[in-house]
């Protein structure tokens, strides 16, 4: 029987990679799960000394074979070199961040809390959850996908990772698992300790995640493959977390005041964050909210800044598909008077049209469909008549994971006050006089909030915080035998 093969795309000339990828079949990620239950008691007993030696040494090999990585990374997104540069020095910083985390005397003061009580003796322990299914994001080859926040911080909790490679990067991914291998090998780590599963589709990523060893899930996508998992999760016998980090319109708020300073300075910032990369983020503003007695101008500058923007490729044709559905849907529904769209001159006809919306926040009431997350280099106004209006609207807005408020208290009044109340409920990061783009790896990072932002707010999907999605509680009574 003939295994399915495929090739990946390189959206910069619009035309399929050479190299040639076959799909695991079902028995060989038997295997993969097998070794991956295997191996996870023998991670859980390692010190946290020896993982932070892995993830270190999984750095340096990373760093060894950056132009290999480099080379796949190019061909298969249609992102720039500059692009690549940030995303590999992210995903070396994190692994840098979290193997000295681990192993940092305030970190292991939190894996053990014994109490005596009534001549009892408990011990409440952290442990490893048990193996991680990771499906590879599309959006960021690197920072999260084969070795990126997710399953960092599965290793870090002592955990078996099998990831699913994006099919439309598996070249830039495979490359990366063999450095991973390599410091498995060298370090004699189980070799269940990582697996890396090749599909051109979901049907393998769909079958781990229904597997009774797999026991925790993290996806990085759209609200509709992490809400696919999210049901596949509930449906099993035994149901497992699933750690979703989904849509976002990540909204912003412009006050008065907000138009007192250098416009030119706003509208640049705007642009930067609509349209850099294709507007191919998470955190990309999709939904801005202004005052109507600033609107004409405004509009006009911001509108032909962004088309005059620097074009880029949409990550892969799937995605360019979608885009170019959903913006089609605006069109069709409010017509050339509100919906604008343009693409630069000598810019190649598979590029995306970067477009702009501009509405009465009421629409948002009528037409829910707006405030829905459309990836790529569009974005959304809404003009407010006052400020009643504007927290009415806002009111109506689903979870997301960043909320955005340029104004100042002395120029905008009590206004300030409820926008970041009604922001803490909505959203997971709360940003002033800023645009979200650029998600700094930190401890006091939040990337996640209420759905469908993310699947379980309580959680991030970045920073060393994130390591806690991926542990659970044990405790030890009377351990004195």
């Amino acid at each position: 029987m003939s295994r399915r093969t495929f090739y990946t795309f390189n959206p910069r000339k619009n035309l399929f990679n050479t190299e040639r990828y076959t799909c695991h079949t079902i028995e060989e990620v038997d295997q993969m799960i097998e070794s991956a239950s295997s191996a996870y008691p023998v991670i859980a007993s390692k010190t946290n000394q020896e993982i932070n030696k892995l993830l270190r040494l999984i750095k340096e090999k990373l760093r060894s074979t950056k132009a290999k990585i480099a080379s796949a990374y190019l061909e298969e997104t249609g992102l720039t070199k500059e692009r690549f540069d940030t995303e590999f020095n992210r995903t070396i910083f994190q692994l840098e961040l979290f193997s000295n985390h681990i192993i940092a005397p305030e970190y292991i003061s939190t894996l053990n809390q014994t109490k005596k009580l009534n001549n009892k003796i408990l011990t409440k322990k952290k442990i490893g959850i048990g193996p991680v299914l990771v499906l590879g994001a599309s959006n960021f080859p690197l920072a999260y996908s084969t070795i990126g926040g997710d399953s960092v911080a599965a290793l870090a909790a002592k955990n078996p990772v099998i990831v699913k490679s994006h099919p439309f990067h598996v070249g830039t991914s495979s490359v990366v698992f063999s450095a991973i291998q390599d410091a498995i090998y060298e370090l004699n780590f189980p070799k269940g300790t990582f697996a890396h599963v090749i599909d051109d589709g979901y049907e393998l990523g769909t079958y781990i995640a229904n597997h009774i060893a797999v026991k925790a899930i993290g996806f990085t996508g759209s609200q509709n493959g992490g809400e696919a998992f999210l049901k596949i999760a509930g449906k099993r016998k035994f149901p497992i977390p699933v750690f979703a980090e989904m849509g976002s319109s990540n909204p912003v708020v412009l006050l008065e005041s907000a138009f007192r300073k250098d416009r030119k300075i706003l509208i640049d910032k705007i642009t930067n964050s609509v349209c850099t990369d294709s507007g191919q983020f998470c955190t990309k503003p999709g939904l801005f909210f202004i005052p109507k007695n600033e609107t004409r101008d405004f509009i006009e500058q911001l509108k032909q800044a962004i088309f005059s923007f620097r074009a880029e490729p949409m990550l892969h044709p799937n995605l360019l598909k979608e885009y170019e559905k959903k913006t089609a849907r605006l069109f069709e529904s409010f017509g050339s008077k509100s919906f604008f769209q343009s693409r630069a001159s000598n810019t190649p006809e598979y590029f995306p049209k970067k477009s702009v919306l501009h509405l009465d926040c009421n629409s948002i009431l009528k037409f829910p469909f707006l405030q829905e997350e459309i990836f790529g280099p569009h974005t959304s106004i809404f003009t407010y008549s006052n400020q009643r209006e504007l927290i009415d609207i806002l009111n109506e807005l689903n979870g997301q994971l960043t909320f955005s408020i340029f104004g100042a208290k002395e120029k905008d009044g009590s206004i300030i006050d409820q926008l970041i109340c009604l922001g803490t409920q909505k959203a997971g990061r709360i940003i002033f006089n800023d645009l979200p783009t650029g998600v700094e790896v930190s401890s006091a990072m939040q990337h996640g909030g209420p759905y469908p932002a993310s699947s379980d707010s309580r959680y991030t999907a970045v920073g060393t915080d994130s390591i806690a999605r991926f542990q659970r509680s044990v405790t030890f009574q009377d351990l004195r035998i």
